[in-house]
């Protein structure tokens, strides 16, 4: 990837950062006129279809977003990066393959996590309706955890091999997806395209319980601490601050706390000599000793602070646009026509409609200033 592309890429995370900054602004008004005319976002439900679109869009995002971060990362977790600070394993990065190779590994890498993210929130939203149905409410915010596991192995199947092309890219390992993949597939067979899913699952298994576990239950923390007082029927929502920070936190615990977990399955993924995840943990752990397996954890933390704060919340973002998509679907406007109106047929609280809502009577007064009057 070259220079031009890096910057491409960055303009882009920065429209789309300007963007949803200008929506936090922007959309107070909006969430006040829905709390004040009691439409409750919560119980309107979204097709899979849906879910996983918005659960693609918010993960590419983020990824796009975060990238050079994740490279600094896995150079500092290999061997060929051990001992590494963050920045000496960036200017190693940029010196080696330019500026470009901060973003290496990205296409297969966006590709892969955004269909894992659509599989992982579209399964985690349906585990947590069927929880919500079938759970006693003390005992829900700790199902949450049960579903976001089940959740990480439903995108599992996606996440892996994209892992697995980024970090060898990331390494010079494959120098692109097309030399890549026949060259595993050759030498490793298709189960070639696995390596270190064990090292994944033990990741990422407990990470995305604690990511969207931990999300969750602050979300709803914020909620009762805003609402304590509270009369009844003036409840205030989640703000979008809220959900900002609720994923930083998540983001910032759960990173750290499966660093180790990282480490390894990125040993298992660019080097060699290693015959299983325990085998990797005890190699590493005698030759480096125990702070080794932490190696990257400041660049992982780094990395998916901001990640979270931006994914999370704009999933959250992409939902609720597409739910108050479907109200104003359910409920066609009324036109009116006539009136001194001067473009358009059809007016609804003086805004002209392109599609208006059935009429069921018209109207013609032999009297009448204007031609016709609409009676609903």
């Amino acid at each position: 990837m070259n220079y031009s592309t890096m910057r491409g890429f960055e303009r882009i995370a920065f429209v789309i950062l300007t963007i949803f900054t200008g929506h936090v602004n922007g959309n107070k008004a909006s969430q006040a006129a829905e709390v004040k005319n009691d439409i409750d976002l919560s119980n309107i439900e979204l097709s899979s279809g849906k879910l996983a679109m918005a659960g693609a869009v918010a993960t590419a995002i983020g990824v796009v977003a975060m990238h050079p971060v994740d490279s600094i990362k896995t150079l500092q977790q290999s061997d060929a990066g051990m001992g590494l600070s963050i920045l000496a394993a960036g200017k190693k990065i940029v010196q080696d393959g330019g500026p470009g190779a901060l973003y290496s590994g990205l296409g297969p890498y966006v590709t892969s996590d955004a269909c894992a993210g659509a599989l992982k929130f579209a399964s985690y939203e349906i585990l947590k309706k069927w929880v919500k149905d079938k759970v006693p409410e003390e005992n829900y915010g700790t199902a949450l955890f049960g579903c976001a596991a089940v959740a990480f192995m439903v995108s599992s199947v996606a996440l892996v091999p994209g892992e697995l092309l980024k970090q060898r890219l990331q390494m010079g390992q494959i120098t692109s997806i097309r030399q890549g993949i026949p060259q595993i597939f050759k030498s490793e067979g298709i189960l070639g395209f696995y390596s270190g899913y064990s090292g994944v699952c033990i990741r990422d298994i407990p990470y995305t319980m604690f990511e969207l576990g931990i999300y969750d239950n602050l979300k709803s923390f914020y909620l009762k601490m805003k609402n304590r007082n509270a009369v009844p029927g003036e409840e205030r929502p989640i703000s979008q601050i809220d959900e900002i920070l609720a994923a930083a936190i998540s983001g910032g615990i759960t990173g750290y706390a499966t660093s180790p977990f990282d480490t390894i399955k990125t040993k298992l993924m660019v080097d060699t000599g290693y015959t299983g995840f325990f085998d990797c943990v005890a190699k590493t752990v005698t030759d480096s000793g125990v702070g080794s397996l932490f190696n990257g954890s400041l660049a992982r933390v780094a990395w998916l602070m901001p990640f979270t704060a931006i994914y999370l919340p704009v999933y959250e973002v992409i939902k609720r646009k597409m739910q108050l998509a479907s109200i104003k679907a359910s409920y066609p406007s009324l036109g009116v026509s006539g009136g001194h109106q001067k473009r358009g047929s059809n007016m609804i609280f003086g805004k002209r409609l392109e599609r208006p809502g059935p009429v069921r009577e018209t109207l013609k007064l032999k009297n009448a200033r204007y031609k016709t009057s609409v009676c609903f």
